[in-house]
């Protein structure tokens, strides 16, 4: 699930501009997909694989549904995914269902290429409710949700240990965070040398810091998709993390030589990360390192995180309706679910099917799966990509005091702004 955030692409005017409409085939899909019986029907989709473990699950899906149904399932594996479904769905060739990243569904669903889904069909009340409701829009479901990643905080219990610190005094909120970092990053210091290890590593990336922003009424990108990052709320936000920097124990992986946050933490060059589920598996096999998994510190009173999801959607205009349906149903089921994330190592967008893996009995997974009740999902129209494009770019200047946070904010949006224009 790493892939989130890397994976978003901007949004292609030019491809956007011709797609056609399929409001007539936009209508509920009533039509009873229970069947089992669809010999001689082939059933496209679209893809992407991240590794080997989910390209076997993925295999495992399209032969059980194959022998379940008698239908052919035609697999198309994008590498640029989201460049190449549009050019797809201008090409009117779109596969009957496909993955959709939470922050693409808002684009989708505007274009009128997706098929509303029946919510008892499909069984909407089984899912996380955070996670249906990123697929849904004036109470109508477009997409089901088929795995979920959250953020934890990661803690180096070797770390602290050596410098005698308990894993109990890390404080619950960021606010008290600010306090407490310089102290301990001083015994860092004195049992490691001068900045060898830094206490805590972060993201200046929207899709991490986007519910932090949006805090007290904070709106990043107006109703309208334009940017709105040198707006006071968010400002008043967005000083959270310049406090960090400033606390001289709050590194970005990048400001250490580090690729991302996992392998700065495996690397023993970090005490502390805020980090998806992914790494769960890569620092306790790859990096051996001896960690505990919190929950995700609170800031003005409230916790929060991010929510990264995949769905499956369903096109408009699909000549195989009924067995497009029946795939969703299949590979979202609850046995088919269990199987795939227990190959896969992804996290179920079901509690049943996590209680049924014994996922809530590992701590740690425990901790990442409760955070679905209160983080974020990665999703806030359809410039998202663009705005947090021209986020990155300012952003770290704004932190670092280079410049105000006003000044290069507003730089953010006027770059963003400005392609955003030119893209209508």
């Amino acid at each position: 699930m790493k892939k989130f955030g890397k994976r978003l692409l901007s949004i292609g005017a030019t491809v956007a501009a011709v797609l056609t409409l399929a409001a007539c085939g936009n209508k509920s899909n009533s039509s009873s997909s229970d069947s089992t019986n669809f010999k001689g029907q082939n059933l496209k989709i679209g893809v992407w694989i991240g590794n080997d473990n989910e390209k076997k699950g993925m295999n495992d899906l399209i032969s059980g549904f194959e022998k379940k149904t008698g239908a052919k399932v035609t697999e198309k594996v994008y590498t640029d995914f989201n460049t190449q479904i549009q050019a797809d769905l201008a090409g009117h060739r779109a596969p009957d269902v496909w993955y959709m990243d939470s922050s693409m569904y808002p684009f989708f669903q505007k274009q009128g290429v997706l098929q509303e889904l029946n919510k008892k069909d499909v069984g909407e009340s089984n899912f996380y409710p955070t996670l249906t409701k990123a697929y849904t829009t004036d109470g109508k479901l477009y997409g089901v949700p088929k795995d979920t990643s959250t953020l934890a905080l990661y803690v180096n219990n070797d770390m602290f240990k050596k410098v005698g610190v308990s894993i109990d005094s890390i404080p619950k909120s960021y606010e008290d965070l600010l306090k407490w970092l310089p102290g301990f990053q001083a015994k860092l210091d004195k049992a490691y040398g001068k900045n060898k290890v830094k206490a805590w590593s972060y993201n200046q990336d929207l899709a991490r810091n986007l519910y932090i922003l949006e805090r007290n009424g904070g709106k990043p990108i107006k109703s309208n998709g334009n940017a709105n990052l040198s707006s006071d709320a968010v400002l008043k936000n967005l000083q959270l993390y310049k406090d960090l920097v400033a606390t001289g124990a709050a590194v970005t992986p990048k400001g250490i030589g580090q690729g991302d946050n996992g392998t700065a933490f495996g690397a023993g060059k970090v005490a502390m990360m805020e980090e998806g589920n992914w790494t769960y598996e890569v620092q306790k096999q790859q990096y051996k390192t001896n960690f505990t998994v919190l929950p995700m510190l609170s800031y003005e009173g409230k916790q929060g995180g991010m929510i990264f999801t995949v769905g499956w959607g369903e096109y408009a205009n699909s000549k195989v309706k009924p067995l497009a349906t029946a795939w969703i149903k299949y590979v979202t089921s609850k046995n088919v679910m269990k199987k795939y994330i227990t190959t896969t190592g992804t996290l179920p967008s079901r509690p049943d099917v996590a209680k049924a893996a014994d996922l809530t009995s590992d701590a740690s997974l425990k901790v990442h799966l409760d955070a679905n009740a209160y983080s974020t999902v990665w999703q806030d129209g359809t410039t998202l990509v663009t705005v947090n494009t021209s986020y990155q770019n300012f952003v770290a200047n704004g932190l670092a005091g280079k410049t105000t946070l006003k000044s290069a904010m507003k730089s953010a949006d006027d770059q963003a702004n400005a392609a955003i224009a030119k893209a209508k």
